[in-house]
């Protein structure tokens, strides 16, 4: 080393390339940083606005007689009106939900030209997505997977369904009309019409021992599900509950005087299933999707009851699923989750809720019993006729628990 102490030779001009191509890597590194930050700044602009538009729209309409929910469904708030009125709101939920999609569509092609533009500006400094055959493009947590769906899609036939499938069964639970009376005979008569036309028509009588009945009826009079309840506490200690359908079907549900519960399905072509144990401690039975079933608690009652004390003030309710839902309800849960392997099964059923959307209840009850598990009948044939997806999601996961194995 010279007095200058200059440092000159090999291992100088080692080190001066190694600097070089320090600075190098770090001036192609910064380049990459900036050219996906830019696609992202760009993209925020452009999701943000999408987004702002989105709300704005949904405020609009939350602000008047519909609504939007957390799946970006436009629904009916829940009021007494006319048929008339009722069915004005209907095609006017279906045209602002038309511009609720075009704004969400537009919210999600911001958001997927976005990621489009930072894969482009990282494939400049040589990023690749993975290849088709890659695995790592089905595991979500590799970061290479897109993101599947919240929401309905509704750019997709698929996600349109849902949406019509959640907006039906939302005016099949929402109470438009209410009247009740008292018959010369001394019943206690109430009828509860939904806003897609549909009816509940509820009967009490017998105050020593009392009974009470729900018989729904969809909006062209065709019987959808007969419940009856009877308290004989007084007289020999138990109770009693039986949900019939239309295919022959019957959920019988009995406490007796010891306090045992027991409960089972026949089908209409005699076949038999007991009902699981779990099934008689549900805790939500009172309240399905939002909507109340009529039922009173199971943990106070042991099986699930009409009675008049649950029913007394459905006349002032919103929304009313009935209880041939929440028996199907209680049952799906603890049914699920009680036997499916949950991965696999969700796929498959997911797929079939789709589908079943449109499809009757009986079907579903034919295809369940023929699967050899009469006891879920009721699911199907019942509630199947006033909330298809759901039901036949249901349908799907015992599909799914036969193919899964």
């Amino acid at each position: 080393m010279p007095a200058a102490e200059a440092w000159t030779g090999v291992s100088h001009r080692a080190a001066g390339a190694m600097f070089g191509r320090a600075t190098d890597k770090a001036s192609t590194f910064k380049h990459y940083t900036d050219a996906v930050a830019h696609a992202l700044s760009a993209g925020a602009g452009a999701i943000g606005s999408a987004r702002t538009a989105l709300l704005s729209h949904a405020d609009d309409i939350d602000r008047g007689e519909l609504s939007v929910n957390d799946m970006w469904v436009v629904l009916i708030k829940p009021a007494r009106v006319s048929a008339e009125k009722a069915a004005s709101l209907q095609e006017q939920a279906k045209s602002e939900q038309a511009e609720i999609n075009r704004l969400l569509s537009a919210l999600g092609e911001a958001d997927a030209i976005t990621a489009q533009h930072v894969q482009s500006a990282a494939q400049t400094f040589g990023f690749a997505m993975p290849g088709p055959d890659d695995p790592r493009r089905l595991d979500p947590t590799s970061g290479f997977a897109a993101p599947g769906d919240e929401v309905p899609n509704p750019m997709t036939l698929n996600g349109l369904m849902q949406q019509g499938v959640v907006r039906d069964n939302d005016m099949a639970q929402t109470v438009r009309e209410s009247k009740e009376w008292e018959t010369e005979d001394g019943q206690y008569r109430r009828t509860m019409t939904m806003m897609d036309g549909s009816r509940h028509e509820i009967y009490e009588w017998n105050d020593l021992l009392p009974c009470v009945e729900d018989d729904y009826y969809d909006k062209n009079g065709n019987e959808i599900s007969s419940t009856f309840s009877q308290d004989k506490t007084r007289y020999d200690g138990t109770q009693f509950t039986s949900i019939q359908f239309p295919d022959g079907t019957e959920v019988t549900m009995t406490r007796t005087a010891d306090g045992k519960t027991t409960g089972g399905v026949t089908t209409g072509d005699g076949r038999h299933g007991v009902l699981p144990d779990e099934f008689f401690t549900h805790p939500d039975i009172t309240i399905a999707g939002g909507a109340l079933t009529g039922l009173e608690k199971q943990a106070e009652r042991g099986i699930p009851m009409l009675t008049p004390q649950s029913v007394e003030n459905l006349g002032n309710a919103g929304k009313y699923g009935g209880p041939a839902l929440g028996v199907a309800t209680a049952l799906y849960d603890t049914v699920t989750a009680k036997t499916f392997q949950d991965a696999c099964v969700a796929a498959i059923s997911g797929t079939a809720g789709i589908a079943g959307g449109y499809v009757v209840g009986g079907l579903g009850a034919a295809g369940i019993t023929a699967l050899g598990s009469p006891e879920f009948a009721p699911i199907a044939a019942g509630a199947g006729d006033v909330v298809g997806s759901w039901t036949f999601g249901y349908l799907g996961g015992i599909i799914g628990n036969v193919v899964c194995r």
